[in-house]
């Protein structure tokens, strides 16, 4: 009973133990419900329930009188919500906007627009910073920099300035799609090789091929969409 109400006893090691792990599995059971959303890019709404919901895990595992039940209870209450406005967010545009910040253009036409530099509390050593994190050190060559509500900022270079691709020159290119990860760590990944009609019996023919006799030697062996195997043994281990 004190494990979980507290009432002013000592917790025993064990018992403090096991109620991190408790709060552990429950805060990612709730972030697994609120969707990787929340992990991917941290917007407004994202932030506020982010930081209180911290706060309210650390309160039982760093003081044995504070009660488990009722922070777990309120983080939950807390996950729901995310997941209500999100939903609601999802369906109605307008009441995104109201919980959402809107993109703001801080570059336009190679023009820093300082109205909207201070709208953002952004100053101009900021945005040289971000921009040289893009590879843009030169306004100039920026059709447009936008503050996103994240608050990364996204480039669109000016055509003049973009790198030179395929497309531009007119050469056809083939689809290269998405490699496939057959064998990780020294397992092979099942569902990877039905999706790809493949057996166990061909792996291993491929890694005879490579002479590589034994499966737990493979760190990683991936099947790109041209049929081309690569294979990464692990490193030896050196005394």
């Amino acid at each position: 009973m004190n494990f979980w109400q507290g009432q002013h006893a000592t917790l025993s090691v064990w018992a403090w133990i096991l109620r991190a792990f408790v709060m552990f599995l429950w805060l990612l059971l709730i972030t697994k419900l609120m969707g990787q959303r929340l992990i991917g890019r941290l917007t407004l709404i994202d932030f506020v329930i982010s930081i209180t919901i911290g706060s309210i895990a650390a309160n039982p595992l760093a003081n044995n009188n504070d009660n488990l039940i009722g922070p777990m209870i309120t983080i939950a209450t807390l996950g729901m919500l995310h997941i209500i406005i999100a939903h609601f967010g999802l369906l109605n545009p307008r009441f995104r906007r109201l919980i959402q910040e809107e993109p703001i253009i801080l570059v336009k036409d190679g023009q820093i627009l300082n109205n909207m530099l201070r709208k953002t509390r952004f100053n101009i050593d900021d945005l040289m910073f971000e921009l040289r994190l893009k590879n843009y050190p030169n306004p100039h060559d920026i059709e447009f920099a936008i503050l996103e509500p994240n608050g990364q900022i996204s480039i669109i270079p000016k055509s003049q300035a973009r790198p030179i691709t395929p497309a531009d020159l007119g050469t056809p290119t083939p689809y290269e799609g998405m490699p496939t990860v057959l064998i990780e760590d020294g397992n092979i990944l099942q569902d990877n090789l039905r999706e790809n009609q493949l057996t166990e019996t061909w792996v291993l023919e491929q890694l005879n091929i490579n002479q590589i006799e034994v499966l737990q030697e493979v760190m990683l062996m991936v099947l790109d969409t041209k049929g081309r195997v690569y294979i990464s043994k692990k490193t030896q281990k050196y005394s």
